[in-house]
Order: C-alpha cells, then sequence, then structure tokens
C-alpha cells in the first residue's frame, strides 16, 4: 500500500499563482495558473509549459489572512521553488508541475572556533 511521506499536510485549495522562470538560454517566461494544492512545504499547479526537475521558480501567491502571522502581515507571498516533479495531463498543452518552496533570504550560520 502506498505511504505518503510528505512533512507537510496538503490542502486543496485554488489559489492564483504567478510563476516566473528563465531558459537556459537567459529568456524569462510568466505565467499565471491556480493552486491544486499547496502545503506548507510547496504546491502543486498546472502550466502550459513542460518544465525540468530542478528548474528555479520564482512564485507569488496570495496569502489567506489566517496564515498572516505577523504584525505587519503582507497579503503576498513571494518565494523561490525548486521543480522537483513535472506530470502529462491528459491535455497535450498541459503538465502538473509539483514545487518545493525555498527560503529566501536565510542567513547561514556557523559556530566560531
Amino acid at each position: 500500500m502506498f505511504e505518503d511521506k510528505r512533512r507537510q499536510k496538503r490542502v486543496r485549495v485554488s489559489l492564483p499563482i504567478r510563476v516566473k522562470w528563465s531558459d537556459n538560454k537567459g529568456n524569462r517566461f510568466e505565467e499565471v495558473t491556480r493552486s491544486i494544492d499547496v502545503s506548507a512545504d510547496g504546491a502543486l499547479f498546472p502550466l502550459k509549459v513542460r518544465l525540468t526537475a530542478g528548474t528555479l521558480l520564482e512564485l507569488s501567491l496570495p496569502l489567506p489572512r489566517n496564515f498572516q502571522k505577523s504584525a505587519y502581515p503582507k497579503p503576498v507571498y513571494e518565494t523561490t521553488g525548486l521543480v522537483v516533479r513535472v506530470e502529462q495531463t491528459g491535455d497535450p498543452n498541459s503538465y502538473r508541475i509539483a514545487v518545493r518552496f525555498r527560503a529566501v533570504n536565510v542567513k547561514q550560520y556557523r559556530a566560531e572556533s
């Protein structure tokens, strides 16, 4: 039987997502789509373009008020995401893209000797 090994629970929700990326020649692309599901670690959404695993995306999506935890909440969550899976759908011009969110502006610390 299939065992779900995800660290975070997925929520089926349709949120608008702005997706931006560059190809290997430096050409910039942008597509607006809607999520299929979202978790604290990532999201699944359709795109009209077939991307490859490992592609880095810039993502913008509205953050529902109950997820805005700071004193000065931002209505739009902006992050980067790494494509971890690409699935062909029944439509030859549509692909389901699974991304893992990446921390932006995370400081790395190391112990001083």
